[in-house]
């Protein structure tokens, strides 16, 4: 299911006679960047995942019992690998092999991916547009696309007559279309800007260190101030959110290199 999120308001650019159409915040992209990045540094890599499904397995005998194996239900891992590949058609304008051109983003700092990340988006912020009213002063300003239809607007109109008789030329006339209204890059949803920051910082200390989950739990903020008696419910717990936030980043990288995000399941 979609999560519509809130539209962002239309800003005008005086100085370019254009409006402002990206239609997510420039950190909700900056995201959408780093695990990309992540995820073509990873090309060609295997990654695991083991689910545990409810079902009927063989046990052996034990001590004096009959020398027959019997069968169990029990809970038993499924593991599933998928490999990290980049076949979906979005990528042919994302220009991936500029991405792998650059230093892998776990050996980066904040201000190298800032760096870059700035870079990148001046060339491709396009990618995040809709089409939009574009205002014309003369007939060379004027677009050549199939997706824009002109009108000469009286400027001596108000707002509620300019609305109904443009609407009146979009319906008499069968206009209206859905085509060509779809950004190239769209996200399934609004980005949980502190949940993704902890399943990156979990998924880096994972990957880059051989620290226990429960010093990560700490480190990233899972672990709470303990209350007098509650020290090891409160390690249990942070241990847990470790072990979740990890999947959920292994299946955000997986996703985004199929053009999906941010979605933190696998389907």
């Amino acid at each position: 299911m979609v999560v519509k999120k809130k539209s962002r308001k239309v800003i005008l650019k005086k100085k370019d006679n254009k409006l402002d159409t990206i239609g997510y915040s420039k950190l909700d992209i900056m995201w959408f960047w780093q695990w990309l990045k992540l995820a073509v540094d990873m090309e060609g890599q295997t990654i695991e995942f083991v689910k545990n499904v409810y079902g009927t397995k063989w046990r052996d005998p034990i001590g004096t019992e009959t020398t027959k194996k019997t069968s169990i239900t029990a809970w038993i891992p499924q593991v599933t690998k998928v490999k990290i590949k980049f076949n979906d058609p979005l990528f042919k304008k994302l220009n991936i092999n500029e991405l792998k051109r650059l230093p892998k983003i776990m050996n980066m700092n904040k201000r190298e991916i800032f760096t870059h990340f700035n870079k990148w988006f001046e060339k491709n912020k396009h990618l995040f547009t809709f089409h939009a009213v574009h205002y014309a002063p003369t007939n060379k300003d004027m677009i050549e696309d199939d997706n824009y239809i002109t009108f000469q607007v009286p400027k001596s109109l108000d707002r509620r007559k300019i609305d109904n008789q443009i609407d009146a030329f979009i319906s008499g006339y069968n206009l209206r279309t859905t085509k060509g209204n779809n950004r190239v890059i769209t996200f399934m949803r609004g980005v949980q800007k502190d949940v993704m920051a902890k399943q990156w910082e979990v998924y880096k200390w994972k990957t880059t260190t051989k620290e226990k989950n429960q010093k990560i739990a700490s480190e990233v903020g899972y672990t709470q101030k303990f209350q007098s008696g509650q020290y090891e419910n409160k390690q249990q717990k942070g241990v847990r959110a470790v072990q979740k936030s990890f999947e959920s980043a292994k299946c955000i990288i997986v996703n985004v290199s199929k053009g999906i995000f941010p979605k933190s399941i696998l389907d």
